[in-house]
């Protein structure tokens, strides 16, 4: 079984425990770390905030909607079946899946009352409300959304790349295009990591040491064909009506509540979406490093960073003598070695060199 494979089988619902979620992702890595280079590298251009990470080893992580790519992390889906979906439940009965589990609950869930005031309180309204009432309701949420259905479905989109947070590797230091491009046509430098096998760090952080960051690596997929992920935004917009129904009962909108109530088919998805590139990306032999925690203020931030200290800096061919100064010298202060990019003049190859300052 290849490495696309795998990524495509791997489905994480969020009804597992805690221990089946670890097993599945577990092997995934094991493999993955297989895959893994011994040196991924970071092309950074010299501006005062990639120097000031660099003295400070910080890794940032940006979202989907960031990257100079228009199709990151973004979602592609049939959008007559998703009208044909939500027409259905203007029909005979004009119930979601999300209603029916409510009406059926004969006790509060337990995160709906941690985290709605006075959840108890609505949760009881609810149950109270006439059938025909609780109907009428969500036939008139669903024909708003339906009525303006591209709209809905940007926002998903946008709601789903803003969510998925990663930093960008290659595995390709010598070539020229890439200092191109990342680099500012070689005036910038360029920060090796040496990650070993610890392609998964667990971070802890926040002021009483109680959150939590996971890091985890994985190399791009590239393709000629978009992943079709029609039955995850038809979930996504049974979230989103879970919401409009929330604000018209006045309820605070929690993911922890709606995720009780329509539990995530494919925890891992938004992942495997920002995994896959189209085959004109291909020569870039990219890594991505993905962000994930268990604080939601932190993924409501468009940055995020890790501290994580490299293991060697390079320099660009082109770079100013007043940036080689600076980035020696902190350099220097963190003892890890520079080197500076030159062309081979009798190679047959177009690679560049590297030798040490």
């Amino acid at each position: 079984m290849n490495y696309k494979q795998i990524i495509d089988d791997t489905v994480v619902p969020a009804i597992l425990s805690y221990e089946e979620k670890n097993e599945k992702y577990k092997s995934l890595i094991q493999y993955v770390n297989r895959l893994l280079p011994c040196k991924l590298y970071r092309f950074r251009t010299c501006k005062e905030r990639n120097l000031d990470a660099f003295y400070k080893d910080e890794l940032w992580f940006s979202n989907g909607s960031s990257m100079n790519d228009d199709f990151d992390a973004r979602l592609y889906y049939d959008k007559k079946k998703i009208k044909n979906w939500l027409d259905s439940f203007i029909s005979e009965e004009g119930t979601l899946k999300i209603i029916d589990k409510i009406l059926d609950m004969k006790e509060i869930p337990e995160v709906f009352g941690k985290y709605v005031p006075n959840g108890n309180c609505l949760f009881n309204e609810l149950k109270m409300m006439p059938r025909n009432q609780i109907n009428r309701c969500l036939n008139e949420i669903i024909s708003t959304i339906s009525e303006d259905l591209e709209k809905e479905l940007n926002l998903i989109t946008e709601r789903v790349q803003s969510m998925t947070k990663f930093a960008c590797f290659t595995e390709k230091l010598s070539s020229d295009m890439m200092w191109g491009n990342y680099a500012n046509n070689a005036t910038g430098f360029a920060l090796e990591y040496d990650f070993g096998k610890q392609n998964s760090v667990i971070y802890k952080c926040g002021d009483n040491g109680n959150d939590r960051i996971w890091t985890h690596l994985f190399p791009i997929i590239y393709g000629n064909q978009r992943m079709d992920t029609t039955a995850y935004v038809m979930y996504l917009f049974q979230m989103r009506i879970l919401m409009r129904i929330a604000q018209e009962r006045g309820i605070p909108y929690v993911n922890h509540f709606s995720n009780s109530i329509l539990p995530c088919p494919d925890e891992f998805m938004a992942t495997k979406l920002a995994i896959k590139k189209s085959n004109d990306w291909r020569q870039e032999k990219e890594w991505r490093m993905f962000f994930t925690t268990n604080n939601v203020n932190y993924l409501n931030e468009k940055y995020s960073c890790v501290i994580y200290k490299p293991s060697a800096v390079f320099l660009g061919r082109k770079i100013s003598s007043i940036n080689q100064k600076i980035i020696m010298h902190i350099a220097s202060e963190k003892n890890i070695p520079v080197y500076k990019m030159g062309f081979n003049k009798n190679s047959k190859t177009y690679s560049l060199r590297k030798y040490k300052l």
